[in-house]
């Protein structure tokens, strides 16, 4: 079977959705994902008086989260020893770079429950919260309690940007086999479900134009099939023909407006991780995506859980000058720069984004990671032990969401301070300081 090339794939994606700039932009049109990437009006906010401890206290806000949810009946298992959820992931994939693939998970006893969590977040609200973001573990789509989650984000219109690999916004068997028990027949029928939430931001895994490297990102091949599980326990991980319902997936999360541009960019496509083969694409890809009013986010891979240090280690030793990602962002610069989105003047003010192409990464100076174990972290980029800031459990391993208070005032990210680009702090070896200067050099060669 002859492989198609580059030019029939774009010619494919240009006709799988509407193009909304065929020709030029509106005026300071910026890629930025609605309420991922914190506003500027957020980051500069007063401090926030609060009584801590019987002692008044000022504290900048805490404007982003990352989050961990998994469903109350996985928890309940895991904390009376009915799974083991290290050996046993609650995800029906099975990405090989996957970040969020660690022991906390171990932790059974300290494992929250979704009410728990949003009694943290509760608390989170009251120093500043505007948003959070849920990476993993897991599918929130494959959530039986997908539902009652996003009511308690609508009832508090807090934003939640939920990343995903799309399989059952895009396959009605997986749809229905989610949530056919709630009258949903189709995976459009989720989607416009979904879409009836304001609250609601996606962030869908697109690496590539092409079906056997997409394919190959989450784990499918042509033996694979559908995962299934027994009582919320995967027995077989895997999708078959991942890409083809990725694909529908978009289709459908685009007629549901999600990227509508009266409703900002709601819908947000992630190239994470971003691998040497995909070079030839990707700034095709991030064009495509902007002409359609849809942020591409491009960045390597987290440095976080097993699987995505084995990766960063072995593209670190294959090029330890990160020679092949300055090549990225120079490919996708340059499509920037010719599309008048940005120019390098722009850029040298406001600094090289970690997220290739878009605006500036600046979840780190201005939020924190809950995890699933009540551990509070940098953000889900790294795993090392000197990103790690606390727990929300006290000496008698008693939770205390309050905690999150003197977690948040007496972390590195608070003392970073309200700044709008903070690199990354967090990726150290993938995204290493003097990136920044070597990738402008080479910008500096196309004008």
């Amino acid at each position: 079977m002859k492989r198609e090339t580059l030019e029939e794939r774009h010619s494919y994606y240009q006709n799988l959705i509407p193009v909304l700039y065929p020709q030029s932009f509106p005026r300071n049109f910026k890629l930025m994902p609605l309420d991922w990437i914190v506003s500027s009006d957020d980051i500069t906010r007063p401090q926030i008086k609060l009584l801590l401890k019987n002692a008044e206290m000022q504290i900048r806000p805490l404007s982003t989260l990352d989050i961990e949810i998994l469903s109350n009946d996985i928890v309940l298992k895991a904390r009376n020893n009915k799974v083991d959820l290290v050996k046993n992931y609650p995800c029906g994939l099975k990405c090989p770079g996957c970040f969020s693939e660690e022991s906390i998970f171990g932790e059974s006893q300290k494992l929250l429950l979704f009410e728990e969590v949003i009694s943290v977040i509760d608390v989170a609200i009251s120093i500043g919260l505007k948003s959070v973001k849920f990476l993993g573990p897991g599918e929130l789509f494959q959530n039986p309690d997908l539902f009652n989650i996003l009511d308690e984000f609508e009832s508090r219109k807090l934003p939640i940007s939920i990343f995903t690999k799309g399989a059952e916004l895009g396959d009605n068997e997986l749809a229905i086999k989610n949530y056919g028990h709630l009258g949903i027949n189709s995976a459009k029928e989720l989607v416009n479900k979904i879409s009836n939430y304001s609250c609601v931001r996606i962030l869908l895994g697109f690496n590539s134009f092409f079906s056997n490297r997409q394919d190959s990102m989450v784990g499918s091949n042509s033996l694979s099939t559908s995962y299934s599980n027994l009582n919320g326990i995967f027995e077989n991980r895997g999708i078959s023909k991942y890409t083809e319902k990725r694909d529908q997936a978009l289709v459908n999360l685009v007629e549901a407006g999600f990227n509508d541009p009266l409703k900002g960019q709601r819908l947000t496509l992630v190239m994470a991780p971003i691998l040497k083969n995909q070079i030839d694409e990707v700034a095709i890809i991030f064009e495509w995506a902007a002409r359609r009013n849809i942020p591409l986010i491009i960045t390597p891979t987290m440095e976080s859980g097993p699987k995505s240090l084995k990766l960063a280690h072995k593209h670190q030793n294959t090029d330890p000058n990160n020679n092949w990602l300055k090549e990225v962002y120079r490919l996708v610069y340059e499509a920037a720069f010719k599309m008048n989105i940005t120019d390098l003047k722009e850029l040298k003010k406001k600094g090289l984004s970690a997220y290739i192409g878009t605006e500036g990464c600046n979840q780190v100076a201005n939020g924190l990671m809950i995890r699933l174990n009540g551990q509070v972290k940098i953000c889900p980029g790294s795993s090392k032990s000197s990103h790690i800031y606390g727990s929300l459990y006290n000496e008698k391993n008693i939770l205390e969401p309050e905690r999150l208070i003197e977690i948040w005032k007496n972390s590195s990210n608070y003392r970073l301070g309200p700044i709008e680009n903070n690199w990354c702090p967090a990726k150290t070896s993938m995204l290493p300081f003097q990136l920044q200067d070597e990738v402008f050099n080479e910008l500096e060669k196309l004008l």
